[in-house]
Formats: structure tokens, sequence, C-alpha cells
């Protein structure tokens, strides 16, 4: 059995002038992926709070979007 913190990834990631830190849980046991997992929590959001979703606005980047004309 491997240390908690073998197991565990931290990415940091700073959104406008907001600095997230996420930290990423690995099981050996796990019967989902994480693309399975990623699907089931974004139904279950847009089941919970559909009625408050609404069209994603155009990102602000400071960049041009990789492959976009603009």
């Amino acid at each position: 059995m491997q240390p908690a913190e073998a197991k565990t990834a931290t990415i940091y990631r700073r959104i406008g002038s907001t600095t997230y830190k996420v930290r990423v849980h690995f099981s050996d046991t796990a019967q989902e992926t994480i693309n399975d997992k990623i699907l089931r929590l974004i139904q279950r959001e847009a089941v919970t709070n559909g009625a408050d979703c609404g069209i994603i606005g155009t990102p602000q980047t400071s960049q041009p979007l990789e492959g976009s004309s603009l």
C-alpha cells in the first residue's frame, strides 16, 4: 500500500485574478473511468440546476483560440 501523497496530484490553475488549487486523488479499486465520472457530474449538474443553466458566453482570453480565424 502506498502513502496517500503518492496517489494524489495537485494542479494549480489561474483564471483571471483567481488561482485555483485542485487536488486529484486516484483509486486502485475504482469501477468508473474519469470520462464516465465527468459525464455523470455534468449530467447531474444539468438535472439539478437545469433551469438556471444558460448559454456560456465567449471566453475572455488574451489570445485567440488555437486554430481560430480571429
